[in-house]
């Protein structure tokens, strides 16, 4: 199964990161308090969003990112109520003298419609459908184009705030799911009723998420490398039936990542799923899920697998700089090779790798861009076919064991960056003190250059023997390579050590020669003879 993770055309032109105006570099936002009422009959937003936040230097204006299209009401810090203005998808308002290293309590009123998503979940903004009964389901997508397109916020990878409440209020009878756990049903009379959700795990601005529909709330208790951990799926009534089968098989699934990575990072809250009409996105602590219960051929459900797979890497380690976007989703991506791996063997395994990483790699631009990138690079299924194939290269380097010690060793290590973001130069640092090996060369040609190594092949028959050299065109890069051919005694392998200098072997004229066959590296072949 194939599926194009990213879309290269967007109907909203705005986006998430890239470099920090200096008035955003100087604001910490430590929470989110959303309290929004949603009509779906009339497809609009109202209400106000209050942010907590820091301030870490003296801006000229405080400056949070709200789309045009909304309509700001008032904005008040600390309870005085400010003059502002918003243009350009920004809302700025003159800093009064605000003290610095002390709370800031920002009130921003607005309303609104948000936008339609055209092609949720890559292109964002609100999905407005109907369940099979006739009732509204409502769904949100925000991760390319950020956060901004439905609340008033710091729209950047690098500010994940320590926690989040949201009051939702809906018509009645429908449910609200949203990231954490439920601390209030409240009726508001006139058939509303108003869901209080909070989760006290920093989170980043795409992953706070809600959905609302005609839900039923399927439970159990599953657990996580023996602990106890509340997993629920809000699902409609049409697809109730198979409910049960997707919690249990999200509790294996759950498993397998925690013992290769350690264990779920949102124990004290849920394992969350909500049907969605739209397929999936790694909302934190609520996956967004509507692959209808399909499995590979191999019998598991690949959508759930790599959602769920985003808990640790995108939602627990996260990036703080877009350019590293890699690390969300080609370090997730690989994670499905190896339960292939564990589950149904190294064949299988081999076998997946080809079909699902090979034969979908473009090569038309490197996986690593320069820094400050935002959403709006136009980045293609490489960060992560390429990416978990760079990884599982990367382990025929270095070795098994140290990669998986490594990538366990990298989620839960301290990193630079606070909550746990990271960068690519932060585990390329770890892999070579793990390897014990400069091994620089690797990440320069697979990740900061989008073309593959050039292994170069030279056969030259003399006699009753067949002479090749192997060696690599590019500068510097040294990768082994294992061959196979059929020696006078039978079959041979043998690994070579090349760097830039032909490596010459022979074997018998009538041999055929296997080059990586156990198909590890990514390279080109360019092959001559004398």
């Amino acid at each position: 199964m194939i599926v194009l993770f990213i879309s290269l055309g967007f109907s909203l032109d705005v986006y998430s990161g890239g470099k920090l105006s200096p008035n955003q570099a100087a604001m910490d936002v430590t929470h989110y308090d959303l309290r929004l009422k949603v009509d779906p009959y009339k497809k609009t937003l109202e209400g106000k969003v209050i942010i907590t936040f820091i301030l870490i230097g003296k801006p000229d204006k405080i400056e949070i990112d709200l789309l045009d299209q909304f309509h700001v009401s008032g904005t008040a810090i600390d309870g005085m109520n400010l003059a502002f203005t918003h243009k350009n998808h920004k809302i700025l308002i003159e800093n009064p003298g605000l003290s610095i290293f002390k709370s800031h309590r920002l009130i921003i009123k607005y309303s609104g419609k948000p936008p339609v998503a055209k092609k949720p979940p890559w292109d964002g903004g609100f999905t407005w459908e109907k369940s099979e009964d006739g009732h509204p389901w409502i769904a949100v997508s925000c991760q390319t184009n950020g956060a901004y397109i439905w609340y008033p916020c710091k729209e950047h990878p690098s500010d994940k705030p320590d926690g989040v409440d949201m009051y939702i209020t809906t018509p009645d009878p429908l449910t609200v799911a949203a990231n954490g756990v439920l601390q209030s049903v409240h009726p508001t009379g006139n058939k509303w009723t108003t869901w209080h959700w909070r989760t006290e795990y920093p989170i980043s601005t795409y992953n706070v998420n809600f959905t609302a529909g005609y839900f039923e709330a399927v439970e159990k208790t599953g657990y996580i490398l023996d602990k106890p951990l509340k997993m629920v799926y809000y699902v409609l009534p049409e697809k109730r039936n198979g409910a049960e089968d997707l919690l249990n098989d999200a509790e294996e699934y759950l498993n397998f990542y925690a013992r290769n990575f350690g264990q779920y990072p949102w124990m004290k809250e849920k394992f969350g799923l909500v049907h969605t009409p739209y397929l999936g996105m790694e909302h934190q602590t609520i996956n967004a899920y509507g692959n209808k219960y399909k499995k590979t051929k191999l019998g598991y459900d690949f959508l759930m697998f790599h959602e769920m797979g985003h808990e640790w890497w995108g939602n627990y380690l996260s990036v703080a700089d877009w350019a590293d976007f890699w690390i969300h989703e080609g370090f997730d991506t690989y994670a499905e090779a190896l339960f292939v791996e564990e589950k149904f063997g190294k064949i299988a395994a081999r076998t997946f790798v080809n079909n699902r990483y090979k034969k979908n790699i473009k090569n038309e631009q490197a996986v690593v861009p320069g820094r400050n990138t935002s959403t709006g690079y136009k980045t293609d299924n490489d960060i992560y076919y390429k990416g978990a194939h760079i990884l599982h290269t990367l382990r025929y380097l270095i070795g098994n064991e140290i990669l998986r010690e490594s990538l366990k060793e990298y989620m839960q290590m301290p990193k630079e960056f606070p909550h746990n973001q990271t960068s690519t130069k932060e585990f390329i640092s770890l892999i070579q003190k793990n390897s014990g090996e400069d091994i620089q060369w690797f990440f320069d040609q697979y990740l900061y250059n989008h073309i593959l190594p050039t292994l170069m092949v030279e056969e030259e028959i003399i006699n009753n023997k067949k002479f090749v050299e192997f060696w690599w065109k590019e500068e510097g890069f040294k990768m082994p390579i294992e061959i196979r051919f059929q020696s006078f005694d039978g079959e041979r392998n043998r690994k070579l050590i090349l760097n830039n200098s032909p490596n010459r072997i022979a074997i018998p004229v009538k041999s055929d020669l296997n080059i990586d066959p156990n198909n590890w590296v990514l390279y080109q072949l360019k092959k001559e003879s004398k």
